[in-house]
């Protein structure tokens, strides 16, 4: 039977998660990519008067697909 309060001679090392060099440099683009998607769609979008243009768009486009990405990887990493 264990006996919770007793002293453990050979103590484990705490656990530490591997580090993720890869999704960390994914992350980072991701975060720049939705930077410059949103600020190309205001800057379009205060240009041209509220009306749509394609440069407005594909910064849109481009923002909430990078924001999409931000989320699939943090799915993804609370699961490994």
């Amino acid at each position: 039977m264990s006996d919770p309060y007793r002293i453990d001679p050979n103590p484990r090392p705490p656990h530490s998660p591997q580090p993720q060099h890869g999704r960390s440099a994914l992350r980072a683009m991701l975060w720049i990519l939705m930077a410059v998607g949103v600020a190309v769609n205001l800057v379009s979008n205060i240009a041209a008067g509220g009306d749509l243009t394609p440069i407005g768009l594909a910064g849109g486009v481009v923002g909430v697909g990078s924001i999409a990405g931000l989320i699939a990887v943090y799915i993804t990493g609370r699961r490994s």
